[in-house]
């Protein structure tokens, strides 16, 4: 089938994904998730359609342009976040220059949350998608081969028209998502090499990602949620089972990271959920992520039976007045119950963490410390705030301290903000203070001993050494 449209996982370099440091083999290489949905779609209505992962391959702008050139599309979708969009840009330059008739299409986190300044910042995008892009892509397909190449009427997008910018209605989430079929997982040559989850969120070298809702009732300041909105909606108990059932047949995995914001808001569909998999006899293992205010030791047992062995929990502060100030909505009386509750089953804690938040002080942070020590966590996680367009704090940034809002620069490990009143230095030494803190300790020590069972357990125990080292060890970028 001929190619109407290559859809592009923009590349990022390690440099600009982790600053100066390369921790890689502690994050997810996941396979492009929403271009995977995407690509479903276009091929359900019939046009061709091809996935290059410039990410996961390391490809640069130029060997991702060469790449896609050679699959003569008439457009291309190129997917980016913040740090990428420059990335993105560049690909969509060289293409033009290298075959001016074709269509560049952007979309992704970043073009949603500022669509009209990223478009006039780079002048080789033609069409920006806004939202999610299911629903807006074929319509989009169809006005980019008519003759009259007409965009007015396709909800969801922003576009150029004779040198000016139009932005056509909005087009509204999703509602029924089990409407969308299966992602085409077949598009991608492999879920193996050069794919690997995290070996601090998953429990074996064969597993892969998994997203089974859009949208997050939290209202979190720092959070962006213009792509997916903050309404909650999932797909059903048996869409998600279907998921797993074809990942074990067709590719033989049994372990996931389901990379849902929030995949316990629904507790009746969890509890299907866990159920399905029990009753299936799937013998699958799980880890997710979960809000604090959300679990309770009836679902965290059922949890458990399940497969799940591990959750990730934001936390992010141990001040009070610095969670108010997140918009965080959680006490630290229910984090304590959480994570209480949770190891009280068996399934392991690991707790995220924003240093440098606005308001923060020395106190602050030092309170925080205190709160970190005494709580029962396995795994902690540390970045610095991150403002990222979009998200509630982002305006409120300047007037704060000293902010750094370079879109290349917003990548969770650079220090983007300094609050009023600390240092950069002051942030780097108390982020490897709390290193130092939480893991030299023998609980912790001993507990993470007690995971050796396989050569590929010992492999990770150094992997998370050697990654411990360079966090405390070096200067942040």
């Amino acid at each position: 089938m001929e190619t109407i449209i290559s859809l592009v996982n923009t590349p990022l370099s390690r440099k600009g994904l982790y600053g100066a440091w390369d921790l890689s083999a502690l994050d997810s290489v996941m396979p492009p998730l929403g271009l995977l949905s995407l690509a479903a779609v276009v091929r359900q209505a019939g046009h061709g359609v091809t996935i290059i992962d410039a990410f996961a391959n390391g490809l640069t702008a130029a060997q991702t342009a060469a790449t896609v050139l050679k699959d003569r599309p008439a457009i291309v979708g190129l997917s980016a976040t913040t740090p990428t969009i420059g990335t993105a840009a560049e690909i969509a330059h060289i293409l033009k220059q290298r075959s001016p008739g074709i269509i560049t299409v952007i979309g992704g986190a970043h073009l949603s949350a500022v669509p009209e300044e990223t478009m006039r910042a780079f002048a080789d995008f033609d069409i920006g998608v806004i939202g999610e892009a299911e629903q807006t892509i074929v319509p989009l397909i169809n006005a980019s081969c008519s003759s009259a190449r007409d965009f007015s009427g396709v909800e969801g997008i922003i576009y150029r028209e004779r040198g000016a910018l139009k932005k056509t209605a909005a087009r509204p989430p999703i509602a029924d998502l089990d409407a969308l079929p299966l992602p085409a997982w077949d598009l991608l040559p492999s879920l193996g090499k050069p794919y690997h989850m995290s070996i601090v969120g998953t429990r074996s070298a064969r597993a892969t990602a998994l997203m089974t809702s859009r949208g997050c009732p939290g209202q979190c300041a720092f959070c962006d949620t213009r792509v997916h909105g903050a309404r909650f909606r999932a797909l059903s108990s048996d869409y998600v089972l279907r998921m797993i059932e074809q990942m074990i047949a067709t590719y033989g995995i049994r372990d996931f990271l389901l990379y849902d914001d929030t995949f316990v808001v629904n507790r009746k569909r969890l509890e299907e959920i866990c159920r399905g998999i029990i009753e299936r006899r799937l013998r699958i293992s799980w880890s997710c992520c979960a809000r604090v205010d959300m679990v309770n030791p009836q679902m965290l047992a059922l949890m458990k039976k399940a497969g799940c062995w591990q959750i990730e929990y934001g936390i992010e502060s141990g001040s009070p007045a610095i969670l108010e100030r997140m918009g965080k909505n959680i006490t630290k009386e229910q984090i304590r119950n959480a994570l209480t509750w949770t190891k009280q089953v068996g399934i392991m804690t690991r707790g995220n963490f924003i240093f440098g938040y606005i308001g923060e002080t020395k106190e602050t942070l030092a309170e925080t410390l205190r709160f970190l020590l005494e709580l029962d966590l396995d795994l902690f996680q540390q970045t610095f705030l991150t403002p990222y367009p979009g998200s509630a704090v982002y305006a409120q940034i300047e007037a704060a301290g000293e902010a750094q809002l370079a879109w290349e620069t917003l990548n969770n490990m650079t220090i983007n903000f300094v609050p009023h009143g600390l240092t950069k230095d002051d942030l780097e030494a108390f982020s490897r203070k709390a290193f130092k803190k939480f893991y030299l300790r023998p609980r912790i020590a001993a507990a993470h001993l007690r995971r050796l069972r396989t050569p590929q357990d010992m492999y990770r125990l150094l992997v998370e050494i050697t990654a411990f080292l360079k966090t405390v060890g070096g200067k942040r970028p």
